[in-house]
């Protein structure tokens, strides 16, 4: 049968990983130097704290620009997270916001300013992968060397259409299909915690900028885990918002393929809360976007009802969280009950599918080749990117490899599968309907070294819940793993309830840890 193949292929390449992990870590024993600790206290402020003192007059727009320059200079050669910067048209927008402001051209006071370009003045950093008009828009990709963006991906405008300056576009792996942000032409992307360990993929360009206190805010993609998974091994926040609701114009790649779309979303990261509010309330007061206008609704936690998990079982322990990750999940689920709300097991039944379920979803995608037609075919390709002969990175050649040989699975067995997949989505969502939300692990354990997230691709099943099933999700940071590598979880809630995960994030960035700079 050919999900026991599947299941052998995976045992081998863990025991392959385990004794390179070993490698890995005597070859880099020695812990790099931390990057430079935050002096500039304007750094530590959140982007709707900074929106505030711009329109209220305590606080320039160039003075905030000109300090996150300074600090994206500094820390930037540690982690190497910026594709191309926009540094002098982003310090001549803000003087003109500045100018717009004491002169009154804006005619609006500072409480219209806020319900209607409520980022006013304040910089934010931009995934690649989302086109800013003028800039880089490769997604890695040699064959896109120097390729520019020629308008605005949707995103883009909402967000400057709210008064948001962008700084620069953040590094992404190849054809961003990788867990470690690596490519050809802008090289590796570091954790700013530990720069020998990766920020993870694909977002991985601007949660290393963020949490390094390089960003204040940024914009993301998730297809399956995009922005939570590096959001978790930098220690700060992001929403993947409810599949659809988003306008996907302008980001690369983009197909027209309804699972494909299903699958990506598009959502801020931030290093508070609050940050993730306001953001979520830019997206939704945009005419084309379709979340309910929700995110002012108080919610009192302790009228949800909590359910959560700590592991998906699989054979031999494959697949299974470190007992970090599991103290942290259980650690939250006592503060939950010790609050007064309900708290139960998730069905763990209801996942034993879930890897052949996202095999079977890479088997459905219509999508022509994300190789070039000159090359040598994907099977080859994979071969020789692994000994470093090929144009392209092993992910990229190994997820042509799951499209050309759909999953490796049968028509008969995708079918199956999609109906289980259908069948998960409605009772996930059944489940939380309106006031339900589930806590579990966004990754198996805290970063690894770049090298490992080959090996541990399989661990994308925590985060591809979310996306498989429609549902939208959030990543909180809870603190640090003995190596002092952050540790965290997601919250999943029903469809178009997103605002349920916001305010999960808000309790326990208010009663835990939420982001501590690195250094």
């Amino acid at each position: 049968m050919i999900e026991a193949f599947i299941n052998l292929i995976i045992i081998l390449v863990q025991a392959i990983g385990s004794i390179h992990r070993l490698v890995l870590m005597v070859i880099h024993w020695k812990k790099k130097p931390s990057i430079p600790p935050i002096k500039n206290p304007l750094l530590k402020l959140s982007a709707t704290t900074l929106a505030s003192k711009i329109r209220n007059g305590e606080l320039s727009s160039q003075t905030i620009v000109e300090a996150y320059i300074e600090r994206i200079k500094e820390v930037n050669p540690f982690i190497n997270a910026v594709i191309e910067d926009r540094f002098e048209a982003a310090l001549e927008e803000s003087k003109i916001c500045d100018a717009k402001l004491k002169s009154g051209d804006l005619a609006m006071t500072a409480e219209q300013l806020e319900r209607n370009k409520p980022l006013y003045g304040v910089p934010i950093s931009i995934k690649e992968s989302c086109a800013v008009k003028g800039m880089s828009f490769t997604c890695g990709c040699v064959s896109k060397k120097g390729m520019k963006a020629t308008e605005d991906a949707y995103v883009v405008q909402t967000f400057k259409n709210a008064g948001a300056i962008p700084l620069l576009v953040s590094n992404v792996p190849e054809y961003c299909v990788t867990l470690h942000t690596y490519n050809f032409l802008f090289g590796h992307t570091m954790n700013p915690y530990d720069t020998r360990k990766t920020s993870g993929g694909s977002s991985g360009g601007e949660t290393a900028l963020i949490s390094s206190g390089a960003s204040v805010l940024g914009i993301g993609t998730d297809l399956v885990g995009s922005l939570r998974i590096p959001s978790f091994f930098t220690g700060i926040f992001t929403h993947k918002p409810t599949a659809g609701t988003i306008p996907l114009d302008g980001h690369f790649f983009l197909v027209d393929d309804p699972i494909f779309k299903q699958m990506l979303t598009i959502g801020p990261i931030a290093r508070y809360v609050e940050d993730l509010y306001l953001s979520m309330k830019v997206l939704a007061a945009s005419p084309a976007c379709r979340l309910p206008p929700l995110f002012d609704e108080p919610v009192d936690i302790k009228n949800l009802k909590f359910y959560y998990f700590d592991s998906i079982s699989g054979i031999f322990g494959i697949r299974s969280t470190t007992s970090e990750i599991k103290e942290t999940i259980h650690k939250a689920k006592q503060y939950l009950i010790t609050k007064g709300a309900s708290v139960e097991e998730f069905p763990q039944e209801w996942l034993q599918d879930i890897s052949h379920m996202m095999l079977s979803t890479l088997g459905s995608l219509n999508i022509d080749s994300i190789l070039e037609p000159n090359s040598s075919g994907s099977g080859i390709e994979f071969t020789k990117s692994l000994l470093g002969l090929s144009q392209y990175t092993p992910m990229r050649t190994l997820m042509q490899m799951c499209l050309d040989h759909k999953g490796f699975l049968s028509s008969s067995r995708i079918a199956y599968y999609e109906r289980s997949k259908a069948e998960l989505t409605l009772k996930l969502n059944t489940m939380l309907k309106d006031n339900g939300v589930l806590i579990c692990p966004t990754w198996c354990r805290t970063a690894s070294f770049p090298q490992m997230m080959l090996w541990e691709a399989h661990c994308s099943i925590y985060t591809a819940l979310a996306n498989m099933t429609s549902t939208p999700a959030t990543q909180i940071p809870m603190g640090f793993s003995k190596d002092g590598i952050p540790l965290g979880f997601q919250v999943i809630s029903a469809s178009y309830q997103d605002h349920l995960c916001l305010a999960v994030a808000r309790e326990f960035e208010k009663n835990y840890y939420g982001w501590v700079p690195p250094s």
